[in-house]
C-alpha cells in the first residue's frame, strides 16, 4: 500500500529521490490527471438544483381552414400556414432550457381548448413534440374563426397556468365569416397583464383558401358564394329614434359585414391591420413569422424571462477548466522546443527594431 502511495505521488508532485523532475514534468502530470478526472465526471452527466433563468410559455395555434393556405416555403417545399406555426414551435421547445414549462392549446371558432398542461419541458420534451406535430385542422369542433374571442379567451387562460406564464398565439388573424367591425368585442382585462407574442402567419397577398378531404388531399376551394350564403349575420344596430324617423333603419336588412368584406371573404391573407389592433388592446407584442427560429428568439427573450430553481448541467462547468487545462499541458510540454525559441528570438528581434 505505501509503495502504491510512493508511485502515485511521484507522478502527481515528483519524487524527490528522481533529480530527473523538473517543475515542468511535475505540472504536466497534475494536468493531465485533473483532465482525466474532469472528463470521467462528465461522463456522469452531473445535475445541480440552481437558480437559473427559465421561461413559461403558453402556444395556442389557429386550427381554422385559413391556416391551411401554403404561402410558406421550407427547405424548397411549399407548407401551409399551420404547418409553419407546428415547425416554429417544435424548434422553440428545443431551445428552451431545462427547467422551462410549456402548455399547449388550440383555437377555433370562439374558444382556446388548453390540450396540455404546463410541464417541465426537458422531462416531457418527446411527448410535447408529438403533440404539437399531431395537430391538425380536422381537430377544429366548428369552422368559425373569431379571433378575438379565441385571443381573449387564451389571456384568461394563462395566470390560471401560472403565475409567470407568457401567451404565444399562432394565427393568420382572418375572421371567418367576416364580421361587422361594429360589433366586435371588447377586451375586459388589463393590458399587458399577460405577457408574450401575437404572431401573424401567412403573406399579405390574398390566396385561395383549400378544401382538404379526410386525406389531407386538396379537394377544391372555397368559392366567394359560399362564403356569402354564411357571412350575413350579426346583431342589428341600435339606432336612435331620429335616425328610426328619417328611414336610417331597415328592420329587414342583413347585419353583417356588407358586400365590401364579403366580396373577397373567400381569399386569405394576413389581416395585420386586425392583429396590430388586438395587441394593442391586449398588450402583447405583435411580429409577423417569416423564419421558423424567429419564435425561439422572442421566447427567449429577456423581457420573458422566469427566474426559479431548476436542475442545471454542470457539464459545461467541468469542460471549461478540462480544456483550460490541456492548454495549459501543452504550454508547458512545448515551452523548451525549438520552434518557440525560434519564435520567441524573432519576436524580441522586432521589438528592438521598433
Amino acid at each position: 500500500m505505501m509503495a502504491w502511495f510512493k508511485q502515485l505521488r511521484a507522478l502527481l508532485v515528483g519524487s524527490p529521490e528522481n533529480a530527473l523532475v523538473t517543475p515542468g514534468l511535475v505540472w504536466r502530470k497534475r494536468c493531465l490527471w485533473l483532465i482525466a478526472l474532469l472528463l470521467t465526471l462528465t461522463l456522469f452527466h452531473p445535475q445541480l438544483s440552481l437558480p437559473n433563468r427559465v421561461y413559461d410559455w403558453y402556444f395556442v395555434v389557429d386550427i381554422t381552414q385559413s391556416m391551411n393556405v401554403p404561402d410558406y416555403q421550407l427547405n424548397g417545399k411549399s407548407i401551409s400556414r399551420l404547418e409553419m406555426a407546428k415547425q416554429s414551435i417544435r424548434k422553440t421547445l428545443s431551445v428552451l432550457p431545462c427547467g422551462s414549462r410549456v402548455a399547449l392549446g388550440m383555437f377555433t371558432e370562439r374558444n382556446t381548448v388548453n390540450v396540455v398542461k404546463p410541464v417541465e419541458v426537458c422531462s416531457h420534451f418527446a411527448a410535447l413534440d408529438h403533440t404539437v406535430a399531431s395537430m391538425d385542422w380536422r381537430m377544429a369542433w366548428a369552422a368559425d374563426s373569431f379571433i378575438a374571442h379565441g385571443l381573449y379567451h387564451a389571456l384568461e387562460q394563462a395566470p390560471l397556468l401560472g403565475k409567470q406564464m407568457r401567451l404565444l398565439f399562432f394565427t393568420d388573424g382572418q375572421q371567418a365569416p367576416p364580421a361587422n367591425p361594429q360589433y366586435m368585442p371588447k377586451f375586459a382585462g388589463k393590458p399587458g397583464e399577460v405577457q408574450g407574442y401575437l404572431v401573424g402567419m401567412g403573406k399579405p397577398t390574398p390566396s385561395k383558401i383549400p378544401k382538404l378531404d379526410e386525406k389531407n388531399a386538396v379537394a377544391g376551394y372555397w368559392e366567394q358564394e359560399e362564403v356569402q350564403r354564411f357571412g350575413n349575420f350579426g346583431m342589428a344596430e341600435t339606432l336612435s329614434v331620429l335616425a328610426m324617423e328619417q328611414g336610417q333603419h331597415d328592420r329587414n336588412s342583413g347585419h353583417g359585414p356588407g358586400n365590401e368584406l364579403l366580396s373577397n371573404a373567400h381569399l386569405s391573407a394576413l389581416d395585420e391591420k386586425n392583429l396590430q389592433r388586438l395587441s394593442v388592446e391586449t398588450g402583447l407584442h405583435y411580429a409577423r413569422l417569416e423564419h421558423v427560429a424567429q419564435s425561439g428568439d422572442w421566447a427567449t427573450g429577456l423581457g420573458m424571462t422566469a427566474w426559479r430553481w431548476a436542475k442545471t448541467d454542470l457539464r459545461p462547468w467541468l469542460a471549461v477548466p478540462a480544456c483550460l487545462l490541456w492548454l495549459m499541458f501543452m504550454g508547458l510540454t512545448f515551452a523548451d522546443s525549438p520552434w518557440l525559441l525560434g519564435m520567441r528570438q524573432m519576436f524580441k528581434r522586432f521589438f528592438k527594431k521598433e
